[in-house]
């Protein structure tokens, strides 16, 4: 990600990129996730965008599949390339870059985008040319997955109230600010911090996206769902839903 936008992301992860391992790096639904990925790479390499510090690239690796990543934060890369060595063993190879691939060559059994990155991007452009190049990149029999948060009723009340404390301790505090654009499905986030004793401040726009608009952008580069979940366990996905996990498969298979 080159412009403004982009670069706030990778400056947010950047910031926290020293910590992120001890905040964020342990998920109560990494197990399902990780089974969940690992079936569908199959015995191909797997390409994830937005790879980070490796918190799920090093346990697919771990369980047998070749991992090529990209991510904007050089910090987060260089933390994950730590861990690389230590572990030579493990087929992970990372680079700076975005969700456009630019540069990725090969071929791919899966195509990977977690969390809500997607939503990270620049414009509608790049989201979609996310899906166009994931297309190209992918080896016959292939799936791309693409994770996101469901824009409903409990976080639209949190966007409306404004502001999130997301830490408070004696050490320091996180929170962030919001300024939604529904027209637009748009939200500007604004987040400040004390960490190590310095006082950080981060900004960027989340471009959020309907299910049915994900799968908008799927169809125009010749992609089908295959499957939709609530979660990497296979729960069935509703209107209740925080999550939304989509399997998306050539359309021409």
């Amino acid at each position: 990600m080159n412009n403004s936008e982009g670069g706030a992301v990778a400056h947010y992860y950047d910031v926290f990129a020293e910590v992120y391992d001890e905040r964020w790096g342990q998920q109560d639904y990494a197990g399902a996730e990780l089974a969940f990925l690992r079936e569908l790479a199959g015995d191909e390499p797997a390409l994830e965008v937005g790879i980070g510090t490796g918190r799920v690239a090093i346990p697919l690796a771990e369980a047998g599949v070749t991992v090529v990543g990209v991510d904007p934060s050089p910090k987060m890369l260089a933390v994950l390339a730590r861990k690389l060595a230590g572990a030579p063993h493990l087929k992970v190879e990372a680079g700076v870059g975005d969700m456009t691939l630019a540069g990725v060559t090969g071929r791919f059994g899966l195509v990977f985008c977690v969390y809500h990155t997607l939503f990270y991007a620049d414009s509608r452009e790049e989201q979609q040319q996310f899906f166009h190049r994931a297309a190209q990149l992918l080896a016959p029999g292939g799936a791309v997955v693409v994770e996101g948060y469901q824009p409903g009723q409990t976080r639209r009340a949190r966007w409306a109230k404004g502001v999130r404390v997301c830490e408070l301790s004696p050490d320091g505090f996180e929170y962030e600010l919001y300024r939604h654009d529904e027209a637009n499905q748009t939200l500007e986030v604004g987040c400040h911090s004390l960490t190590g004793g310095q006082l950080q401040y981060s900004y960027w726009v989340e471009r959020y996206l309907t299910a049915g608009q994900t799968d908008e952008l799927a169809a125009e580069a010749g992609l089908a769902l295959s499957e939709r979940w609530g979660s990497y366990a296979r729960a069935p996905f509703d209107d209740a839903s925080s999550r939304c996990v989509s399997v998306y498969v050539s359309s021409s298979c």
